[in-house]
């Protein structure tokens, strides 16, 4: 039997080159011609007359006409239609008269008639088919029951208990074959979709692969022209080349998003996008983010409004650089939007019932150029279906804010957009983390009651100050004429006074002597203390940050508070090694840390970075993540369990990664580095690391104006 099956089996019905249809057709059409030939020996044993093999060999000359038009015009579909009604309308009909009818046991061929129009036939053709058959059968039925003296070799006795035994055995056998290709074929139908599943995560996973080491090799570059660019801007004190660094650097950083989207995207895809778990507080991040985003809207002169709830929770436990960056990213796409206008940045949240969650909701609005409705349906899909027509805004945005949907989902969030040309956009994202302390950015318990006096000529968004007040709980005074301010003020009992910095010098002399430390003059960040005859200052945008500051008196964190200007720091006495295999990224490194005075050592690997850990005194390692030969966590390794380099456990060690992975923070400390920097690197970050890690006696303090 092994040669049969896979001569007949393997080869007829197995072969999966062939087409599934064509292989039904032939399987059907190899049991029917079977099934007549085989019953020629039964009709003989159970002696019916020679009519009966008349209607087999016409059976087998209608049968083989079917297949005929099957080899002549490869159509299917057609040839399983004429097959199945040769069968159902002729063959068996002519078998139930002539070979005994119902005595004979002739019904059950119909089932297996039916059997062969569901096996062959699809859709409505299948319905109708089968409507046609049940009437036809009926019809034979009743009427030979009516004439039964049309059916023609009658069985008795024994040979109708033979014959019926020969029907069931054929049905049965029928059904078998039937029942046994359909297993097969739903087991190579699961076989295909595993091994397409193993394939696509084959394939995901090369792609996953592939995206993260291109990103790695783009993003090294782009640190070198993202920081070679702020070197040259920084020493550019003529101005001559500002606007042409602005724009290599403002192009490079959309490039560079482009890049971080492009390797989130294919994390999301893949399923291998997680989210990093760290405590944070909500004021520090937002502080970040305001004031870099206040950068930008002075930049472009544009008015940047800040709205954030101070009953929101502060101390969270979540995935806060991811949050970050979504925020920052939409806030500078609304910047960048805008020629002359606003932006609007809004932020609430709330604790869950048992207070170990809490849900945030931002939104960020401005008055740019907008979305059109067509582009809104579209944009998630963008960067999908990429048509080169498309606004190339569009398909960035498209890419970005798919990748930012996908990472506030696994964060129990979504993303939202509304926007009309010409008009404005408006991005709603929410969010959920976990918290750590019941406690909220700005209790209100303590500043509900006091007394605010506010003079706000010539300020812009006026009524937006007013509701920047309003949560606090204080009761506000609001006055935008010098008489309505100064009768208000001669009134008396005001805990704190406002001032916008249009209006100052129409009520400075106003304000007694025991008054002034009361005041606060609302200002741009260029402002200083000195402008305003040495009074407090509060930078725009205001908002619950900046006045939480002032109300529970944390006015030395301020990086606008006091008399002082902004200070700085020096560091010559440090000594600050930089591993990295790209010389031009060591240029960038060696130029950014130029500016703090510090002794630089360069290294090009892991290997020369330990020779010169062993002969010289290093008080910091920026360490390469990637690098040939011995990568940065082998370097570290090798570092810490030296005995022969002085303070080995001891040293800070830095990575330097252009991994953006949302799990690289978690790796890299949990390998033992102390800390880590994000290529391309940004001098806020350069400058942290510095203050948190060289050792305080080497670091000299030193203000703007010494």
């Amino acid at each position: 039997m092994g040669w049969l099956k896979r001569w007949v089996l393997t080869d007829f019905y197995y072969d999966e080159g062939v087409d599934l249809d064509v292989r039904i057709l032939r399987l059907v059409g190899f049991y029917t011609v079977i099934a007549v030939i085989l019953a020629i020996p039964c009709f003989f044993i159970a002696g019916y007359d020679d009519s009966v093999y008349i209607v087999v060999a016409a059976s087998l000359i209608l049968l083989g006409g079917a297949f005929a038009l099957f080899f002549y015009t490869r159509d299917t579909k057609v040839s399983s239609l004429v097959f199945c009604y040769i069968v159902n309308l002729i063959v068996i009909p002519l078998f139930y008269i002539y070979a005994g009818g119902m005595y004979g046991g002739l019904e059950f061929l119909f089932i297996c008639g039916l059997v062969d129009a569901v096996f062959l036939l699809k859709g409505a053709v299948l319905y109708l088919s089968l409507a046609v058959y049940f009437i036809w059968y009926a019809v034979i039925i009743i009427y030979c029951g009516y004439h039964s003296g049309i059916i023609r070799n009658v069985p008795e006795g024994i040979t109708a208990v033979f014959s019926m035994a020969m029907c069931i055995i054929f049905s049965t056998l029928i059904c078998l074959v039937i029942m046994d290709y359909e297993r097969y074929l739903l087991r190579a139908k699961r076989e295909n979709v595993e091994q397409s599943v193993k394939q696509s995560i084959m394939s995901a996973e090369t792609k996953s692969r592939f995206l993260s080491n291109v990103s790695h090799e783009l993003r090294t570059p782009m640190n070198a022209i993202i920081g070679m660019s702020g070197i040259i801007q920084n020493s550019d004190s003529g101005g001559e080349l500002t606007e042409e660094i602005s724009i290599i650097t403002h192009n490079a950083r959309d490039l560079l998003s482009t890049i971080n989207s492009i390797l989130d995207y294919s994390r999301l895809e893949s399923k291998k996008l997680e989210l990093s778990f760290d405590q944070f507080e909500l004021d520090q991040m937002l502080r970040e983010i305001v004031s870099e985003a206040s950068i930008g809207a002075e930049e472009k002169g544009i008015d940047l409004f800040i709205d954030i709830d101070p009953d929101s929770p502060n101390v969270l436990y979540g995935d806060h650089i991811q949050i970050g960056m979504i925020l920052q990213d939409l806030i500078h796409d609304a910047i960048d939007s805008v020629t002359d206008g606003r932006v609007h940045f809004r932020i609430r949240g709330e604790f869950s019932k048992d207070k170990s969650k809490a849900r945030f909701v931002a939104e960020i609005s401005d008055t740019g150029a907008g979305i059109s409705e067509d582009d809104i349906k579209t944009i998630y899909s963008s960067f999908e279906t990429y048509d080169s027509r498309q606004d190339s805004r569009i398909k960035r945005l498209g890419l970005k804010y798919s990748v930012f949907r996908g990472i506030l989902q696994l964060m129990n969030g979504d993303f939202e957009i509304r926007s009309l040309r010409d008009v404005g956009t408006t991005v709603r994202v929410s969010f959920e983390v976990f918290t750590v302390e019941r406690i909220v950015l700005a209790d209100k318990t303590f500043t509900a009651g006091k007394r605010v006096l506010l003079y706000a000529y010539g300020e812009k968004g006026a009524s937006y100050i007013e509701e920047v007040f309003a949560p606090f709980g204080v009761i506000l005074d609001a006055a935008y004429m010098p008489d309505i301010f100064a009768k208000m003020y001669g009134e008396g009992g005001h805990d704190y006074i406002f001032l916008s910095e249009d209006g100052y010098q129409d009520v400075a002399d106003l304000i007694s002597d025991q008054d002034k430390e009361k005041v606060f003059v609302i200002t741009d960040r260029m402002g200083t203390p000195m402008d305003f005859e040495g009074s407090r200052i509060i930078r725009r945008p205001l908002s619950a940050l900046n006045l939480s500051d002032i109300f529970f008196e944390r006015w030395d964190e301020m990086d606008y508070a006091g008399t002082k200007a902004a200070e700085g720091f020096f560091a010559p006495d440090a000594n600050v090694l930089v591993v990295d295999d790209n010389m031009v990224n060591l240029k960038v490194a060696e130029s950014l840390l130029a500016k703090y005075r510090v002794g630089t050592r360069l290294s090009d690997s892991g290997f020369k970075a330990i020779e010169i850990l062993k002969n010289e005194s290093i008080d910091l390692v920026l360490m390469d993540q990637v690098m040939p030969g011995m990568d940065g966590f082998e370097a570290m390794k090798l570092i810490r369990s030296s005995l022969v380099i002085r303070g080995a456990r001891r040293i800070p060690i830095v990575c330097m990664t252009a991994d953006s992975g949302g799990d690289i923070r978690e790796k890299v400390m949990s390998s033992g580095f102390n800390d880590y920097l994000s290529k391309p690197v940004k001098e806020a970050e350069l400058e942290r690391v510095l203050v948190t890690y060289l050792p305080e006696e080497k670091i000299t303090v030193v203000s703007d104006e010494a």
